[in-house]
């Protein structure tokens, strides 16, 4: 069924009604204006407004219609996240009193190091790109998700760290010196960190996020979260399987509400530019003249020629091959400490299972790729 919106006016022209609206709503929609930014840029794209419809390709008709599956508002986040970190914080206590990586082989130490430890710069390196999302981002409940999910990735990348320096006990801050180093020069992480930084640099905030969680983020994290886990109980770890439990369960989140959103977007039905700028508020728009600069004109920017299911779909095609690739390149490392995982097995299954049907639940891929 195509996506139809509540009503023909944006939301942030309806007015307020205290019986259908809850606490969620209250703190989320229209929160953000799209004219007559209080503020300008001083840096990159001057003539740009703060909250500018060009800082993506998409168009949306209502951007304030999306709406977190679970409903996140800062109280209900803090509180949520809350307990996790008492979770982690619990399993790590144990594993300390009970001496659990006493009962572990030093191969498997050794390896779970050079796994876990690097990829806490996977991690943070897309909480830093997450920011930039919320900060271009087209309306507070898509900037909203972006925040927290940020959030997540820079908890689970310390809690990586931490974990690190579980294992290692008195050792200390070597093992993560050894992990970044590992990051930045271990061939079997090439790939990956490559991916990661074409990530950094992507100026379209819509297609930082097809990068970060349509595309890489189902193959890795349900390898490090997920499957790696009865690999650690083989070998008598039961931390790393205890913490990945609390750590999917932000991924599932992050893949619901990423999910969510480009199916409302792969549905909108706005195809003129004009109309998406008219519904935004530009029709009677006198321009901007503060501070002796001018604004340029959103209105004059040439229409797009494709769908937003076309551009997404375009994106998923140039973002999905490299994500696969960058995964398969730690193959080397599985193989240097005789681990017997495969990731071409792992990624090839994702994809046929996980991937390729949710990219067609959303309208996105129309058929699986030959």
């Amino acid at each position: 069924m195509a996506f139809q919106p509540k009503t023909l006016e944006p939301v942030r022209k309806q007015p307020w009604d205290w019986l259908t609206k809850n606490e969620y709503e209250e703190v989320t929609v229209r929160e953000q204006s799209y004219l007559h930014g209080q503020y300008r840029f001083k840096y990159g794209k001057t003539d740009y407004d703060i909250y500018d419809p060009r800082f993506t390709r998409i168009r949306v008709k209502d951007w304030d219609a999306f709406r977190d599956p679970k409903r996140y508002w800062y109280e209900t986040y803090t509180l949520s996240r809350k307990k996790m970190a008492e979770d982690v914080e619990g399993v790590f206590d144990r594993a300390q009193k009970l001496g659990i990586y006493s009962w572990v082989s030093d191969s498997w130490k050794e390896f779970a190091c050079d796994f876990y430890t690097p990829l806490r710069h996977y991690e943070y390196a897309g909480a830093v790109q997450l920011q930039y999302v919320v900060r271009y981002a087209m309306g507070c409940p898509i900037e909203q998700s972006a925040t927290y999910t940020a959030f997540d990735k820079q908890g689970r990348a310390q809690w990586l760290s931490t974990w690190a320096l579980e294992v290692v006990g008195d050792e200390g801050l070597p093992v993560l010196e050894r992990g970044r180093e590992l990051w930045v020069h271990d061939r079997a992480y090439n790939g990956l960190r490559r991916y990661m930084e074409h990530v950094l640099v992507t100026e379209d905030w819509a297609e930082a996020l097809v990068a970060l969680h349509l595309t890489l983020g189902p193959l890795i994290d349900r390898i490090l979260y997920q499957e790696m886990n009865e690999m650690a109980l083989a070998h008598h770890d039961t931390v790393i399987p205890e913490l990945a439990l609390v750590c999917a369960e932000q991924v599932q989140w992050q893949e619901q509400w990423t999910e969510s959103l480009f199916k409302m977007v792969a549905e909108d039905p706005t195809l003129s530019r004009w109309e998406y700028l008219k519904a935004l508020g530009y029709e009677n728009w006198p321009g901007d003249y503060r501070w002796g600069k001018t604004l340029s004109d959103p209105r004059l920017t040439p229409e797009e020629e494709k769908t937003n299911r076309e551009i997404v779909e375009s994106w998923v095609q140039h973002w999905l091959p490299r994500a696969a690739e960058a995964v398969k390149s730690l193959q080397a490392l599985m193989d240097r400490h005789g681990i017997p995982f495969s990731l071409e097995q792992s990624v090839d299954r994702n994809l046929q299972e996980n991937i390729y049907p949710k990219l067609q639940r959303m309208g996105i891929l129309a058929q699986e790729p030959a």
